[in-house]
């Protein structure tokens, strides 16, 4: 496994340098993907600058997307017989504006000349723009129909005569009106309507009626305890709850005891066996024999150094990881 080398980094929070290094350490910021570093000795070691060597936020890329801000000039501006006639060329203002002015804006154009524009389809009804001939063509389809005024109101009362005529028809004038009318009350007793006894038949009684099939019913809140019916749904709800949702196999009193190992003391039989442990809060400073443990880890002199103070000696270190920290 190769070692590895981690510079100083700073992987959220606020862009730029840090605010201290040592003289030529590198440090990379996350946050704005450039790379600094340390640059002069003020004698002790730290360094008098800090500098951007590398990354996005450092210099201009020369291939990829890359969001430059602030404003920028350029020490060789094109002139006017310089200008842009390819993809890649810098285009100047003067160039840009002059393009534009003989341009119309959409909002609100004002045109001049004969401006054209596509005919629309004969009947279009929107907000596109109509032109000459589009009138033109909607003027020569329009005729006056066949609802001449002399002759459908000769009487010129803005009615038409067909109408005033059946506003005036009288009752007896009426056809096809029925003779009589139901009358608006009438009693019958139950045979003398056709299947009001079968129907009866087919309801049940108000008082201790005899249900068949399978009859429903509103089922009752959660811990009613009243004359009112309860139905499969709250029986099964209140098992639900005597149960707790215990899982499928520890739903009875036998499968509880089963779980339990069948043994009626239980909890000695555990805080027994738990006596035996090491105690968690204790870090493994309650080990009987700590050396013992160690060799018997694997573990040699190193395990006990400080974190501060460790020596090798001898022997080689592979895979190992060199951190810089965080700034």
């Amino acid at each position: 496994m190769a070692n590895t080398i981690q510079l100083k980094r700073r992987v959220s929070g606020v862009a730029g340098a840090p605010a201290a290094l040592k003289s030529g350490e590198l440090a990379h910021n996350e946050v704005d993907n450039t790379v600094y570093v340390g640059k002069g000795d003020d004698g002790s070691g730290n360094a008098t600058s800090i500098l951007p060597v590398a990354g996005s936020g450092g210099f201009l890329a020369l291939v990829g997307t890359q969001t430059v801000g602030g404003a920028k000039t350029f020490s060789l501006v094109p002139k006017s017989g310089q200008d842009a006639s390819s993809g890649t060329d810098l285009v100047r203002k003067s160039q840009v504006d002059s393009l534009l002015s003989a341009k119309a804006p959409l909002a609100s154009p004002t045109f001049t000349g004969s401006p054209t524009a596509p005919t629309a389809v004969a009947g279009t009804n929107s907000t596109q723009i109509a032109t000459t001939a589009f009138v033109n063509d909607a003027i020569a389809g329009f005729g006056a129909g066949d609802m001449s005024k002399s002759t459908y109101d000769t009487d010129n009362d803005g009615k038409v005569d067909a109408a005033e005529t059946a506003d005036a028809v009288p009752w007896s004038g009426i056809t096809g009106k029925p003779t009589s009318f139901t009358p608006s009350s009438h009693s019958h007793s139950i045979a003398q309507v056709t299947g009001l006894q079968t129907a009866l038949n087919a309801k049940a009684a108000l008082a201790s009626p005899a249900l068949t099939g399978s009859p429903t019913a509103p089922t009752a809140t959660a811990g009613t305890n009243t004359t009112q019916i309860a139905t499969t749904a709250f029986v099964a709800a209140a098992i639900g709850a005597l149960i707790d949702a215990a899982p499928g196999a520890m739903d009875t009193l036998n499968e509880l005891a089963a779980a339990l190992g069948d043994d009626p003391n239980f909890a000695t039989t555990v805080t027994n066996a738990l006596a035996g442990k090491l105690s968690a809060a204790s870090n493994l400073s309650d080990l009987p024999n700590k050396a013992t443990s160690r060799s018997n880890l694997g573990l040699g002199s190193i395990a006990t150094q400080a974190a501060n103070n460790v020596a090798i000696t001898g022997g080689a270190i592979n895979g190992i990881t060199l951190d810089g920290g965080t700034f």
